[in-house]
């Protein structure tokens, strides 16, 4: 754990919000880069812009209702990020998304293209949010004796990386996409294939993943996010499974 990467007198460049900045500039500079093959780079970037805005209210506002114990009726703690951090990162995703829905449909844009855009975008900004969470402490497992635990301050034992796991995950998930991404350019993918594969395995490596974290809140034996993570899971795999077989169709097709 490092939650302080520097210190600069009294000012304290901490893990968390210097990956969390660096994760907005890479993302923003592959916006501009796709939205300039497609000759759109300002409406990507007001929109990435907006999205972001969004993504981090609805962030704070889901941590801030998951922890309000913490919290009560403190407004400056509401705003003050450095006093009382926090930052719900699945609340802010489904913030985003619902707010993008709507701006796309009011300029009517091309929703499956710009959401497969996105989707990358989004996947890269987690890796590094994810690596931040974990140097800054801000997220950790249950106890384990295996040679990856970490310590965390305030806490016994070795504790499960949990937001490591999910940052290699996300390479890997990231390398994916970017191929696919390619393919759907060159017309030999449906548009909204990155987006669908994007949403359902980062619900599915969250669902599972959350077995090695302790939570404060449980329905049926699954965690809130668990049960978020289902949810996603049910909704995208209908538009999914189309994709899939017209993936099959166009690859059958090859064949002849």
């Amino acid at each position: 754990m490092w939650p302080v990467l520097y210190s600069i007198g009294n000012f304290n460049v901490y893990s968390f919000s210097f990956f969390m900045a660096l994760s907005f500039i890479i993302s923003t500079f592959i916006i501009f880069k796709l939205g300039r093959d497609d000759l759109m780079e300002e409406e990507y970037l007001d929109l990435y812009l907006y999205t972001s805005i969004i993504a981090l209210v609805a962030g704070r506002i889901t941590y801030i209702a998951l922890n309000f114990d913490s919290f009560r009726l403190n407004v400056l703690k509401y705003i003050l990020v450095r006093e009382a951090p926090g930052i719900s990162l699945l609340g802010g995703l489904i913030g985003a998304f619902i707010f993008f829905w709507w701006y796309v449909k009011k300029h009517s844009l091309n929703f499956w293209h710009l959401i497969d855009v996105f989707s990358l975008t989004t996947c890269v900004g987690l890796i590094l949010a994810k690596i931040g969470e974990q140097l800054g402490g801000a997220g950790f497992g249950k106890e384990t004796t295996i040679f990856l635990g970490v310590k965390i301050a305030g806490l016994s034992g070795y504790r499960h990386p949990v937001e490591l796991y999910e940052s290699v995950l996300l390479i890997i998930l990231a390398v994916i996409l970017f191929i696919l991404y390619d393919k759907i350019k060159h017309k030999k993918m449906p548009s909204g294939t990155v987006f669908t594969i994007f949403a359902f395995i980062l619900a599915l490596s969250t669902f599972l993943l959350e077995f090695l974290k302790i939570s404060d809140l449980y329905l049926y034996g699954l965690s809130l996010r668990q049960v978020i993570s289902l949810f996603m899971i049910l909704f995208i795999s209908v538009p999914l499974f189309k994709r899939m077989l017209i993936i099959k169709s166009i690859w059958q097709e090859g064949k002849k």
